[in-house]
């Protein structure tokens, strides 16, 4: 199997992405350890996955968190040959009605915890050589940037040049951003539907959707290509296509 022998760490693998991730390395044979908020929902991620994958709680929010969950990974696996980061959220609205704590909030968890998930990770994956991979989005590309989604597109063009900074501090490790378009999670749900749906137009009427969104599974399997790769993949980005 492709990653026969690897020890990787998924952090956010309670759902959607991070949780497709999680199953479709473990099938290629590595030794996974899921990380998130919820151990209710690791537990059922770690059932989909298989034996030689563990859970442990992570609030990527939260310094010590992190780094108490890199450890108990690091030991349980015996060392780390890769890293998934595949948390994230967004506000959905005007960009003046968005208040300090939601900003504060969504750059917590989609740029801030991949720092500190990578203060405590660094060390081990330098000893191995290892990769990163942080999930990113195709909107950072869309010109205009995407109406009403303000903390979501500045959090993922930030993240870009968060881990080009990590990559030039760090050549021993490899790391990738992985822009993916719209896909089937529960990204979103909770949201005001009566909200939503007028964005969503919008986002349409101005050509950023692809008339259907990926199946997480599909963009799973990119990162396995990732992390089987022989060299360094620094950025990739994945779209549905177009629909006939």
């Amino acid at each position: 199997m492709r990653l026969e022998g690897k020890r990787v760490l998924v952090v956010g693998a309670s759902t959607g992405l991070g949780k497709a991730s999680a199953i479709e390395i473990a099938k290629a044979g590595a030794r996974v350890c899921v990380a998130a908020r919820r151990l209710d929902r690791l537990e059922e991620t770690v059932a989909e996955a298989g034996e030689r994958t563990i859970a442990r709680v992570c609030d990527v929010q939260d310094e010590a968190s992190c780094r108490v969950a890199v450890e108990e990974a690091v030991a349980e696996l015996g060392g780390l040959d890769a890293v998934v980061y595949a948390p994230g959220f967004s506000t959905f609205g005007a960009i003046e009605e968005i208040t300090s704590e939601q900003w504060h909030s969504v750059l917590a968890t989609n740029l801030v915890g991949i720092s500190l998930i990578l203060n405590a990770a660094i060390e081990p994956l330098t000893a191995t050589r290892g990769r990163f991979v942080a999930f990113s989005s195709i909107v950072i590309d869309d010109s205009p940037p995407r109406p009403f989604q303000a903390t979501y597109v500045v959090s993922k063009r930030a993240l870009e040049a968060l881990v080009e900074c990590w990559q030039s501090e760090h050549r021993q490790v490899r790391f990738t951003s992985v822009a993916m378009g719209d896909t089937l999670s529960e990204f979103g749900l909770g949201e005001d539907v009566d909200k939503l749906m007028p964005i969503v137009q919008r986002w349409n009427e101005l050509g950023y959707m692809y008339g259907r969104p990926m199946e997480a599974t599909d963009v799973a399997e990119q990162v396995v290509n990732v992390l089987a790769a022989r060299e360094t993949i620094r950025r990739i980005a994945i779209t549905p296509s177009y629909p006939t």
